[in-house]
Order: C-alpha cells, then sequence, then structure tokens
C-alpha cells in the first residue's frame, strides 16, 4: 500500500514537473529569428514603454497584395538596392520588426526605438568606412554603434543584441532596451496594469500594439480646444489587422472611464464616419470603405472595426494613383504658366 502510494506521488511529482516546464517553455521569452512569436518581441522593451507597434514582417511581405504594391513603386527600388549592399533579404531574413516609444511621448522622439528580429551578419550592418575599433562602444556587455552623430552626440545608434536582434534609435532608447535584455530593469508585461489591454489583442495577427494615452499633451489639446474634452479620462487604445480569407481587417479599442463615456465617444466617431461618407462623393470605393466602418460601444471600450476585401483595395489603390497623377499634372501646368 505505501509502495502504490509513492508512486502515485512519483507520478503527480513527474506531471507537475512535465507541466512546469512546458508552461516556462510556452510564456514569452528573448525572440529567436526563425521560431519567435510577435509576444516575444516585448520582453525586449522596458515597463516604462507608452506605445509599441508589433509588426509580422514576414508574414506581411509574403502576401500577394503586398508583395505587388511594393513591386508597383518604382520608386523604392533604390532603398531595396541598399538593403540588398547589407546582404539581407527583407522577404526572408526578417521576422519581426517592433516600433515603441520607450518612454513618455511628451519626449517621443528622445524614446523612440525600432526593433529589428532577424537573421543578419553583424560586419554587414556597420557602414563602410568606418573604423570599427573606435565607434564601437559598449553598453552592459552589448556592443552599439552610433551612426549618426550632431556636436558629438549620439542622436541614432545600432545595437547587436544578440545573434537574432537589433535595435535602431536615440542612444537613451537602445541603452533602455539593453538594460531589459541585461535583466537590469524589467521589461513591459510586468506591468500588471496593462495585462487586461493586451489579453484583448491577436498576438498573430500581421500588426498589433497599445498606446497608453498621453495625458499631459491631451490636457494641453484640450485647455485650447474644449470639443476635445470627450477624450480627456481615455486610458488606452489598442489595435491589431490582419489578413483572413482574402480580406484585411482592422480592429481598433478605445478604453474610456465607463460605459456613459463610451457611448458619448462611439456618438462622436459616427457623427466623423458620417461626415467622411458625406465627403467622398466623387470617390465611391471611399465611401464603400468608410460606409463598412462598424462603430460599437460596451462597459469596457468603444470598438472600431473594418473588414476590406482585395478586390475593393485594388480599387481604392487605383483610384488614388490616379488622383494623384492628376494632381502631379495639374501643378506642371500652373508651374509651366508661372514661367510664362
Amino acid at each position: 500500500m505505501e509502495k502504490n502510494h509513492a508512486n502515485i506521488c512519483v507520478y503527480f511529482f513527474i506531471l507537475s514537473l512535465i507541466f512546469s516546464l512546458y508552461s516556462c517553455s510556452s510564456g514569452p521569452r528573448i525572440p529567436v529569428a526563425g521560431s519567435a512569436r510577435g509576444l516575444d518581441m516585448l520582453t525586449l522593451l522596458p515597463a516604462e514603454t507608452s506605445a509599441f507597434l508589433v509588426i509580422d514582417w514576414n508574414r506581411s511581405m509574403n502576401l500577394e497584395f503586398i508583395q505587388k504594391t511594393i513591386s508597383e513603386q518604382k520608386e523604392l527600388a533604390p532603398y531595396q538596392k541598399k538593403v540588398e549592399a547589407f546582404s539581407l533579404n527583407l522577404k526572408k531574413d526578417v521576422y519581426f520588426l517592433t516600433v515603441a516609444v520607450t518612454g513618455g511621448m511628451k519626449k517621443a522622439a528622445e524614446n523612440l526605438v525600432l526593433l529589428a528580429n532577424l537573421k543578419y551578419q553583424k560586419d554587414k550592418l556597420i557602414p563602410p568606412g568606418s573604423d570599427k575599433d573606435s565607434s564601437l562602444e559598449i553598453y552592459n556587455g552589448i556592443p552599439y554603434f552610433p551612426f549618426i552623430e550632431i556636436e558629438e552626440s549620439a542622436v541614432v545608434c545600432l545595437a547587436f543584441l544578440d545573434s537574432s536582434n537589433i535595435a535602431i534609435g536615440s542612444e537613451k532608447a537602445v541603452k533602455k532596451v539593453i538594460d531589459v535584455y541585461a535583466g537590469k530593469i524589467p521589461n513591459i508585461l510586468s506591468d500588471r496594469n496593462l495585462r487586461p489591454y493586451l489579453k484583448d489583442i491577436d498576438h498573430n495577427s500581421l500588426t498589433w500594439g497599445i498606446l497608453a494615452s498621453p495625458t499631459d499633451l491631451l490636457q494641453q489639446e484640450i485647455s485650447k480646444n474644449p470639443s476635445l474634452k470627450t477624450w480627456e479620462n481615455v486610458r488606452y487604445i489598442s489595435s491589431f489587422s490582419d489578413y483572413r480569407n482574402g480580406s484585411y481587417l482592422t480592429e481598433i479599442k478605445i478604453y474610456g472611464q465607463d460605459k456613459e463615456q463610451n457611448k458619448r465617444l462611439a456618438d462622436v466617431l459616427v457623427g466623423i464616419k458620417a461626415m467622411g461618407v458625406g465627403f467622398t462623393g466623387q470617390v465611391p470605393e471611399l465611401g464603400q470603405a468608410l460606409d463598412s466602418l462598424e462603430i460599437t460601444s460596451s462597459d469596457r471600450y468603444i470598438k472600431v472595426f473594418i473588414n476590406l476585401n482585395e478586390e475593393l483595395l485594388e480599387k481604392i489603390k487605383k483610384t488614388m494613383k490616379e488622383r494623384a497623377g492628376d494632381f502631379l499634372s495639374r501643378k506642371e501646368c500652373a508651374e509651366g504658366l508661372k514661367e510664362q
């Protein structure tokens, strides 16, 4: 009997160990190129981050509509050649990108950073002709390269976190990312206030992100324009975009203070939508897109949802291209008449 009891205890211990190991391995971790998930990118952002957008670059670049759109932009060709000089294949080597403001929105520029999860060769990313030995600096054991400087102050830096991740941004923002990577400060996933909003987002979508309402900036704008007071107690705005069944969809959630505020905000947005539809009389495709916009409110948030099929997107793209061409032609004619 005691032997059976001991066997049962051992059995449950092994099950518990397997479960705990599985739980640990399935949680967010430092992203590894080729096996990373979007949520893993947040392990590199500091807890004080006020805004971020995660992009599943690899999946996006392999969608037919995206590929076709890029191929039609002839002006992008020189930039693609520059990227190729770094031995990077944008379709195969880059997996995730994350744009983030690693501090308050009031000083967004100095807190801005771009994270890239990719397969790369470090020597290829350092600009040719640079003195690698004197220019490369070390912070918390991580090498970084200041490649744009003004008055001997690093404005833009490139940090090589590991063989799968780089960070590009201001020196202040890049050093924050390095601090997180080195375990010196907590990452954004440790922010308990953010967790309920993260759960509302589809982390497997093409793009997804969250913006913490910039209270100070909003108050300044409200003092200038009282009509913005409806937005006063908005706490967070989240969004995700995805491609499903031949259509591109976007969902935005705006988290107000309570049900009443959410209802008021939804009414304001419905009014803006109606005005927009009215202004698109000469562009029926845009009117159709705006008309399909769904705006609803609940106890927790206002939801704005739109789902556009590829056929409609192609029509919108074609119309915008034609109108841009007409505008440029009229501009050239006007300049020609002035010269005469």
